[in-house]
């Protein structure tokens, strides 16, 4: 955590310090006793409903994936299941990766213009839409971050960015029920949910019941005080259980960081996982003195841990195990 302007690596809990007279960390420019500051002297950003408004509709759209809420509209979206405003600010290709039609080094490129899909109702698609505004303001406070720190100047103060972990979290299930349905092979044109199974109601619950397995989340994967990239990419390829064809994720690399997304660990070894930080509360990137981090917002009651990583070094390239 940074507390008084000091990094204290992560691996065990810490309460930080807030100024609540201070301008509060989402750049909102107001004292963050009026602004994030919730009930525990925690910064948090709040989460919004993602259950459709009004009554319940009682239909089904059959294209959906959360048709199994029987809380469908009729027309049928096309969706950008990695989200167009996230994609705008890192390129105009997604790298996919480890998919089963594919081999160990192979990755299919795809384009922004291809990554659409009509896995969603226009009801259901419309109530998901902040989970994508939140993820383009992270890779947006990423981006400025690392360009920042990427030019000289003598300013040493640590810079802060509030973000919303479990929007994050949720927004990565989305990408990861994109990923699920939509991404064909580059030689048959099979998908994921041809070779594979997904428990949607572990889906539907985590969105709209904030219920999730014991072991599922987000993780950072890797070693504190590994290193990050300046330039701007993303790639992401599913996480499965190859014996049972269970669909359990996805995994992001992102700027050399790699990120672990479990929505069903029920495949999944027992504890503990050495190098996975589950639900990390702060992102510190780090070149020479200077300081950006990212602080990640989680419900009341989540291990308060920070992660450190420092510019030049390589992030480490084990997959997750199952089972």
């Amino acid at each position: 955590m940074l507390q008084d302007g000091k990094v204290i690596e992560g691996g065990g809990e810490a309460k930080p310090m807030v100024d609540v007279k201070a301008s509060c960390l989402c750049g909102s420019g107001q004292p963050a006793e009026k602004c994030h500051l919730d009930w525990d002297g925690r910064l948090r950003k709040q989460m919004p409903s993602l259950t459709p408004p009004g009554a319940i509709t009682k239909f089904s759209h059959p294209s959906c994936y959360l048709r199994g809420t029987q809380n469908c509209s009729e027309d049928i979206s096309r969706e950008h299941y990695v989200s167009k405003s996230v994609l705008d600010q890192i390129g105009s290709t997604l790298r996919v990766t480890g998919m089963p039609w594919l081999g160990v080094d192979e990755a299919l490129e795809t384009s922004v213009a291809s990554l659409t899909a009509k896995i969603l109702c226009s009801r259901h698609n419309e109530t998901l839409g902040p989970l994508d505004q939140e993820a383009a303001l992270i890779f947006g406070k990423l981006r400025l971050a690392l360009t920042d720190l990427d030019r000289k100047t003598l300013s040493r103060k640590p810079i802060l960015h509030l973000v919303s972990g479990e929007m994050l979290e949720l927004w990565m299930l989305k990408v990861a029920c994109g990923i699920f349905y939509s991404v064909g092979g580059v030689e048959n044109g099979q998908r994921l949910s041809a070779v594979s199974k997904i428990d949607l109601d572990k889906v539907s619950r985590a969105f709209f019941e904030d219920r999730w397995d014991e072991r599922a989340g987000l993780y950072f994967r890797g070693d504190i005080g590994q290193g990050f990239k300046v330039s701007l990419d993303v790639a992401v390829a599913p996480l499965r259980d190859p014996e049972t064809a269970t669909y359990c994720g996805v995994r992001m690399e992102l700027q050399g960081m790699l990120l672990d997304f479990l929505f069903d660990s029920s495949t999944t070894g027992p504890w503990p996982w050495p190098g996975f930080t589950r639900r990390p509360s702060e992102l510190i990137f780090q070149r020479g003195p200077r300081t950006h981090g990212l602080v990640l917002s989680w419900p009341p009651g989540t291990p308060d841990i920070g992660v450190r990583l420092k510019h030049g070094k390589g992030p480490p390239r084990e997959r997750l195990s199952f089972a």
